[in-house]
Parts: structure tokens; C-alpha cells; sequence
């Protein structure tokens, strides 16, 4: 319930995210960009399940929905910040730069939205860490 991250009510019987955790947690063991794009795309895709079945519960499985149950943009983002927060996968930034440098640039479709969906959730999690380290050092400077 951080108030920057406002995962719609919802969803919150989907917490703590757990499957899509462990994808992000097996990207130190894969050697290759592809091998750690998986991870992200296999996060990504996981939390859309999830949000999926938060959304309506079965009926959307059923086929029986209409279009405010499904989640999207709005939905997805907050979740991933808060999966990339607490699964803490080592060296992030550098796998992002790895995947960016040797991945081919013909990612498409639904990956290149789940890359830009990743990409903006860690640049979200960098900037408010940024501003915390800020007002952290400007706390210590004045006592």
C-alpha cells in the first residue's frame, strides 16, 4: 500500500506476486540476453495471468466478461514495480544493458510491450530511489 505504487484494490489477493518472482530470480542463472529476456517476458506474462484472474475471477476464463474486467496498461505497471522491488534480481541495470546490446532489434509485438512495460518500471524504481537517496543526504547534512 505504498502511495506511489497504487495497485488497484482488486488485485490484492493476487499479493505477493510469488510466480512472477522466481522468473525475475532465474535471470542470474541464464548466460545469454535471450535467455534473460525470457525471464522478464515469463514475469511479465505471469502477472497478466494473475491480473486476469484478480479482475473477474473465473468469468473471464469462462469467456463470459466485458471489457472493464480486462487489465491493462494502468493494471500491469504498478504490479511489476512492486514484483521487481521484492524480487531484487541482482545486477539489473547491467542485464537490461546486456539484453539491449546483444538482442537482436527485431523484438516485436507483445515482447517489445513487455520489454517497455520492464524498462519503465525500473526507471520508475530508479528515479524514486534517486529522490529517496537525495532527501536521505540533505537529512544527514542538517544534523
Amino acid at each position: 500500500n505504498h502511495p506511489d505504487i497504487l495497485i488497484p484494490v482488486k488485485y490484492h489477493n493476487e499479493a505477493p506476486w510469488l510466480p512472477a518472482q522466481r522468473h525475475l530470480a532465474l535471470m542470474s542463472a541464464f548466460r545469454s540476453p535471450s535467455g534473460k529476456l525470457t525471464c522478464i517476458m515469463n514475469c511479465v506474462f505471469t502477472i497478466f495471468k494473475l491480473l486476469f484472474v484478480g479482475a473477474s475471477g473465473q468469468s473471464i476464463l469462462d469467456g463470459t466478461t466485458d471489457d472493464n474486467a480486462v487489465p491493462g496498461a494502468d493494471d500491469l505497471l504498478p504490479v511489476l514495480i512492486y514484483v521487481i522491488i521484492h524480487a531484487n534480481p541482482p545486477n539489473l541495470l547491467s542485464t537490461i544493458d546486456f539484453i539491449d546490446n546483444f538482442t537482436p532489434r527485431y523484438i516485436t509485438g507483445h515482447d517489445e510491450y513487455m520489454l517497455m512495460q520492464f524498462r519503465g518500471a525500473v526507471e520508475f524504481i530508479k528515479i524514486h530511489v534517486t529522490q529517496a537517496l537525495g532527501s536521505l543526504f540533505i537529512f544527514l547534512g542538517s544534523k
